[in-house]
C-alpha cells in the first residue's frame, strides 16, 4: 500500500512524504532525496519503495524544503513559503529529516535504514553526526558538493564574491547573476551555504581528499555505496570512501555498469543489490 503523507517541521513546514508500506514492523528505509528532486520526478526510488515494500521492507520517501528548483510550501499560520533548491540552506535538513524519522518511531519500526542519493548523501551523513545513529546507512552516488563547485564553475571566485557580498548586506535571497551549470538558478545564501570547504555540506571532500573525512570518519555502522559507471569520475571514487569510513567495520560499495546518475535502466539491478544488502538486517 502507498500512503501520501503531510508531515509539518519543527519550523512549522508542511512537507510530503511518501509511505510504501510494507505491513511489516521489522524495517523502515528513510530515503532523502538529491538537489531539485521529488517523488514525481525520480523514478528509480518509486520503483524500489514498491519493490522493497512487497518482499516485507517499508520505504518512506521524505520531501525536504529543496524539493524541485523553486515550491511553495504551507506554514503553521496559513502563510506560504517560496523556497526549494534555489534557497534552501543546508542546515535546515535536520529539520527536514527529524520530521521523517519522528514518523517512522510513530509507526513502531524495530530498525531504520538511512537512505540518501546525491545531495540526499551529504544530509544524511550530517544528521547521523548531529542527531543519531541508526541501522543502516545507504549512499546512492554521494557527491562532493564543494570540489565538483569549484572544478566545474570556471568562475566560480567571481560567483563565490558576489554570494558573499550579497549575504553580508542581507541579502541572502538575492538570485546570483551566474546560472551554476550553466542551468540552474541560486540564490547567495544557498551558494555560500553549499561551496565553503570544511563546512557541513563538505562531508565528502574526494576532490582534496584530506586525511581524515570527519563527519564519514564517526559513522559505525554499516554502509552500502554506490554509483553509475557514467557518472561524473568523482562519483566513481568508492574504494575511497571505504578507505575513509574507518569506523564501519561493514562497508559495501559497488559501480554499477551503464548507470547514469539516476539509474535508467538499471533499476532491477538495484533493487536486488539494496535487497540482498538489507536482508541481513531481517535476521
Amino acid at each position: 500500500m502507498i500512503d501520501l503523507l503531510y508531515e509539518k517541521t519543527e519550523d512549522e513546514i508542511e512537507l510530503q512524504g511518501t509511505y510504501f508500506d510494507s505491513k511489516k514492523k521489522d524495517i523502515c528505509v528513510l530515503f532523502v532525496h538529491g538537489q531539485a528532486q521529488s517523488i514525481l520526478n525520480n523514478s528509480f526510488a518509486y520503483k524500489l519503495g514498491k519493490y522493497l515494500s512487497s518482499r516485507g521492507i517499508s520505504f518512506l520517501y521524505g520531501h525536504n524544503r529543496g524539493h524541485n528548483y523553486i515550491n511553495c510550501l504551507h506554514k503553521g499560520d496559513g502563510s506560504l513559503l517560496i523556497e526549494g533548491a534555489t534557497f534552501e540552506i543546508f542546515e535546515d535538513s535536520l529539520k527536514d529529516i527529524d520530521v521523517w524519522m519522528r514518523k517512522i518511531k510513530e509507526y513502531g519500526y524495530k530498525k531504520i535504514i538511512l537512505m540518501g542519493h546525491s545531495l540526499g548523501c551529504n544530509k544524511v551523513l550530517y544528521y547521523l553526526n548531529k542527531r543519531e545513529m541508526v541501522d543502516g546507512l545507504i549512499l546512492a552516488s554521494a557527491p562532493d558538493m564543494v570540489g565538483i563547485t569549484k572544478k566545474e564553475e570556471s568562475n566560480f571566485l567571481e560567483i563565490f564574491k558576489e554570494a558573499k557580498e550579497a549575504v553580508e548586506s542581507g541579502e541572502s535571497r538575492k538570485i546570483l547573476s551566474s546560472l551554476l551549470g550553466e542551468t540552474d538558478y541560486i540564490s547567495a545564501g544557498t551558494f555560500l551555504s553549499e561551496s565553503l570547504e570544511e563546512s557541513n555540506i563538505d562531508n565528502f571532500p574526494i576532490e582534496r581528499n584530506p586525511v581524515v573525512f570527519e563527519q564519514l570518519s564517526k559513522i559505525n555502522i554499516p554502509i552500502l555505496s554506490f554509483a553509475g559507471s557514467l557518472e561524473y569520475p568523482t562519483y566513481l571514487r568508492q574504494e575511497l570512501l571505504k578507505e575513509k569510513a574507518i569506523n564501519s567495520e561493514d562497508f559495501t560499495y559497488k559501480v554499477i555498469d551503464g548507470a547514469n546518475h539516476f539509474y535508467y535502466g538499471c533499476e532491477d539491478e538495484l533493487n536486488e543489490l539494496l535487497y540482498n544488502w538489507i536482508k541481513k538486517f531481517m535476521n
